[in-house]
């Protein structure tokens, strides 16, 4: 159980590495920079911004990294908690949120939502979603579907 518990808990490091991404090297425009002046830390986000002037990193990095973490970190989590065993009833979940984020990319494309589409996003999140799916190929049990 402790084991299965780490597990879980190192899945959730994709997602602090992408929230590490988008607060050092977004805009402050992002409503989050707000969030951070009400919770008095921005002062110290900015502390870490100033250091990323030091650094260029490619776009994708920056834009499409944190989104690819995130659905990575979701993914597995989901697939961890199950035990990989894949059911009718599971599968709604574990591709949900991938499929409401490639989704929206479309939808952004078809100014249906606001925002900018980007190709390298649904390949993010492509691969966030495979990696799990390719990388614990041998534990997943498939017998319900």
């Amino acid at each position: 159980m402790k084991i299965r518990i780490l597990k879980i808990t190192v899945l959730f490091l994709p997602v602090l590495l992408g929230g590490i991404i988008y607060v050092i090297f977004r805009t402050e425009k992002l409503i989050m920079f707000r969030w951070f002046e009400c919770l008095n830390i921005s002062q110290e986000i900015f502390a870490l911004k100033k250091y990323s002037n030091n650094y260029v990193l490619p776009d994708w990095f920056i834009f499409s990294l944190p989104d690819g973490l995130w659905i990575y970190s979701y993914t597995s989590i989901l697939l961890e908690i199950w035990k990989y065993s894949i059911t009718k009833q599971n599968l709604f979940w574990i591709f949900s949120i991938p499929i409401t984020a490639i989704l929206s990319e479309f939808f952004q494309f078809f100014k249906i939502i606001p925002g900018t589409f980007d190709f390298t996003d649904v390949i993010f999140y492509l691969i966030g979603i495979m990696i799990p799916f390719i990388s614990q190929q041998k534990q997943f049990n498939t017998e319900k579907l």
